[in-house]
């Protein structure tokens, strides 16, 4: 999970500050990054609940992915350009709201705090790192955006809900 916060925690701030080095008018990326986010998080809760949070995970990285290396190879299209910053924010967007619904499934109540807590240290750490990593070169960080994603959705894999029936059965004879 610490993989998870960590790559969308760096790619969500990665392409906020990345915004201004997109081509294409800044207002109109701007605009659609705004509404590509509001609507990957309503919708984020409904695929977590039909498709469970694995494979959420794994769709909003390799939609992040695919957006982040379409803007890193693409030609600077005024259209074509926004549906990419569309794509990749709302993927990017779509798995750090997963990462915050996923907590109360994967982590039992008498840990989830503490959990979240050192989840999120790595995840601000990291993510440190991204309005440096925003003012490198063009196509690296966007080659930078879409490598995490791809690993993060690889990672997203490993990802298994506790075992809450032994535990609770344990519960059951110790009373």
């Amino acid at each position: 999970m610490t993989l998870n916060w960590i790559g969308s925690s760096f790619d969500y701030y990665l392409i906020s500050f990345y915004m201004k080095y997109v081509p294409g008018n800044i207002f109109v990326n701007t605009a659609v990054s705004s509404i590509s986010e509001l609507t990957a998080y309503i919708f984020s809760a409904f695929a977590m609940s039909l498709l469970g949070f694995k494979f959420s995970f794994m769709m909003g990285y390799a939609l992040a992915a695919a957006g982040g290396f379409c803007i890193a190879f693409c030609d600077p299209n005024g259209f074509a350009i926004a549906i990419f910053v569309l794509i990749a924010k709302a993927g990017i967007a779509f798995a750090f709201q997963i990462s915050y619904l996923a907590m109360p499934v994967l982590f039992p109540t008498e840990i989830r705090s503490t959990c979240f807590g050192i989840v999120n240290i790595f995840a601000r750490f990291f993510s440190i790192l991204s309005p440096i990593i925003a003012e490198a070169p063009a196509p690296a960080p966007m080659l930078i955006y879409g490598g995490l994603a791809t690993i993060c959705c690889l990672g997203s894999l490993c990802l298994r809900k506790p075992n809450t029936t032994e535990a609770a059965k344990e519960e059951q004879k110790e009373e």
